[in-house]
């Protein structure tokens, strides 16, 4: 009887993964695209949090820890550029229409994103770095990221 049971749960999982993977293969290109930038700011997201909540001292970061964070999201951020193709202009999406037709003013505002997170790095990485600078730099990031939101974010 045990068998039958390991054959059925096996026969299941194949069963699973098989529809999972003919989920994924019937995604269209823009919600492909749209999966991929929301993953992207996901993880940007899971690493300024911690940033975030340390500047604010509602969390105790190790300086390896803080550094550690910095560095990811001064390498993620530079991936948000890639993350609003054009295909992805419409779907299950908060991107604004904006982006697409103020390219400009939104390619600034990602490189003032990278410019931001870089310094941020910057600053972790240096051991003489004060307290408030940690924090300024923390803040300037925030800011960068309200500014992009509050232009082409829907809410």
């Amino acid at each position: 009887m045990s068998q039958l049971k390991t054959v059925c749960a096996f026969g299941a999982t194949l069963l699973m993964g098989a529809a999972a993977a003919a989920l994924a293969q019937t995604a269209t290109p823009a919600e492909k695209a749209i999966e991929y930038r929301q993953a992207v700011f996901k993880v940007v997201a899971g690493n300024f949090g911690p940033l975030a909540q340390s500047a604010q001292g509602k969390l105790e970061l190790q300086p390896a820890a803080a550094r550690q964070y910095a560095e990811r999201l001064a390498q993620i951020a530079q991936f948000a550029g890639d993350a609003f193709p054009d295909i992805s202009r419409e779907g299950k999406t908060r991107a604004r229409p904006d982006i697409w037709s103020n390219r400009a003013e939104f390619d600034q505002l990602l490189k003032d994103l990278n410019d931001a997170t870089r310094s941020l790095a910057a600053v972790t990485a240096n051991a003489a770095a004060k307290p408030e600078d940690f924090k300024a730099a923390v803040g300037a990031v925030g800011n960068s990221c309200k500014s992009c939101h509050d232009k082409f974010r829907e809410k």
